[in-house]
């Protein structure tokens, strides 16, 4: 009888991990709906959790085999399956590593080969490469206490719902003036998700080489609906800029940064800069940004990339509080791409874009619609890249395309702020040394 149990468990979890694996490995056309939930479910943590996975799989296997599953013809095909999905798991970790190359090519296509030289000299001791493997079996572990001081749920605005509040990653390292600013805003399908959980990676790394970095929440869905979303993430914008100097930051740098429904209105509130419209209450706000970085973000809400009847279906029973044939107005209001010219080029952010290839519920078409729109329409500077064999959410986990994304990003947004810095006549505030035990244990507990 136990043989059995170790026979058949071992073939429901060497099943269990190929689908980790094949839907990691492979690609679906990307659209909202239930399969691509489930799709998601198998193929995200298959692709960015692979590391994790594939170690657990070879322990299971190891403990399967010592207990003599391979008695019993369940046991043996399910150490077969195993063994496929070890090694698929395995591939999806090696074929991360070209993240950075990729997206460092983009840069170079738009800033030139030498575009590392423009980053202030003062500033480039913290572009040192930090690959920190001991994360990789530790995805949820953000914390790096020894480096970042992580305050958290401050309202930011009065009298203040549960969801309008941020939390503030402060470096302990001192530095010599103002830090430049980071904001991020989550995703969930305007519906889910909040701050601590998404792009933290990122925003960690951001936070230990001398950002002062923002993490906010938003009223949500169905409770909320649009422009609600849109308010809030304007008065996170205001709150940043007007008590960034209060955690050392620079108020007049910020930059915003957020995925998929968090990449929509990132967009949008840059677009939509100082709209009083979008700003109730708090017309007179500065609410415009200096860098704007969708992660493979939610565009288009009026279906003109691609007719999409149960996402537009989606929007009505949830986010919006009519539908689109009885206030069309605020629908195009709510639509990135109705703001493309509204900004002279003097005041327009650059747009870093990315999208992953594997993206299972925002179609790679729909970036791409997205990038064109902003290159024919918007006064700023685009850039845009696809992540290869990425998938939906691939920069929340702690990983090998986690942190070779974040050390790509770091170039980039070194290069803004050098490049804002010039055009201000302000002198970029050096960056401190990181803590020695930036890269070990320690350092990575929480």
């Amino acid at each position: 009888m136990a043989q059995a149990i170790v026979s058949w468990s071992t073939l429901v979890l060497g099943t269990i991990g190929m689908l980790f694996a094949w839907c990691g490995l492979k690609s679906r056309h990307g659209t909202i709906d239930k399969l691509s939930t489930w799709y998601l479910g198998f193929g995200l943590p298959g692709s960015e959790l692979s590391a994790l996975l594939a170690t657990l799989g070879a322990v299971f296997a190891a403990v399967a085999w010592a207990l003599d599953a391979q008695a019993r013809a369940a046991g043996q095909v399910g150490l077969v399956l195993h063994g496929l999905a070890i090694a698929g798991l395995v591939w999806a970790v090696v074929r991360a590593r070209g993240t950075d190359e990729v997206i460092d090519a983009a840069l170079r296509q738009a800033f030139g080969d030498g575009y590392r030289q423009e980053i202030a000299p003062a500033r480039q001791g913290v572009l040192q490469s930090r690959l920190a493997p001991a994360r990789w079996w530790k995805p949820f572990a953000y914390q790096r206490r020894d480096e970042v001081e992580w305050i958290r749920a401050i309202p930011y605005v009065d009298n203040a719902h549960a969801q309008q509040k941020l939390d503030v990653m402060v470096p302990r390292a001192p530095a010599a003036g103002p830090r430049p600013v980071l904001l991020n805003i989550h995703g969930g399908g305007w519906m889910i998700g909040s701050r601590g959980t998404q792009a933290m990676p990122m925003q960690m790394h951001m936070a230990a080489n001398g950002w002062l970095v923002v993490d906010a929440d938003y009223r949500l869905s169905p409770q909320a609906r649009m422009p609600d979303h849109i308010v809030d993430v304007k008065r996170a914008i205001a709150w940043t800029r007007a008590h960034a100097a209060d955690y050392g930051g620079d108020p007049r740098f910020i930059v915003i940064t957020g995925g998929s429904a968090g990449g929509h209105l990132v967009a949008l509130a840059a677009l939509t800069a100082n709209d009083p419209a979008l700003q109730p209450g708090f017309e007179q706000a500065d609410t415009s940004v200096q860098v704007v970085i969708p992660f493979y973000g939610k565009f288009d809400i009026l279906g003109e990339s691609k007719a999409d009847a149960a996402f537009e279906d989606f929007l009505t029973r949830n986010v919006f509080p009519t539908p689109r044939a009885a206030d069309e107005a605020m629908w195009r209001a709510m639509h990135p791409a109705t703001h493309l010219n509204r900004l002279p080029k003097d005041t327009a952010p650059p747009f870093l874009v990315l999208h992953g290839t594997h993206d299972v519920l925002i179609p790679l078409d729909e970036a791409r619609w997205f990038v064109k729109r902003l290159r024919e329409d918007y006064a700023g500077e685009v850039v845009y890249a696809e992540l290869p064999h990425a998938h939906h959410g691939f920069d929340n986990f702690n990983s090998l395309r986690a942190d070779l994304l974040a050390e790509v990003m770091q170039r980039y947004l070194e290069l803004q702020y050098a490049r804002w810095c010039r055009r201000h006549g302000v002198e970029p505030t050096p960056a401190a040394a990181r803590a020695p035990a930036a890269n070990t244990a320690a350092a990575m507990a929480g």
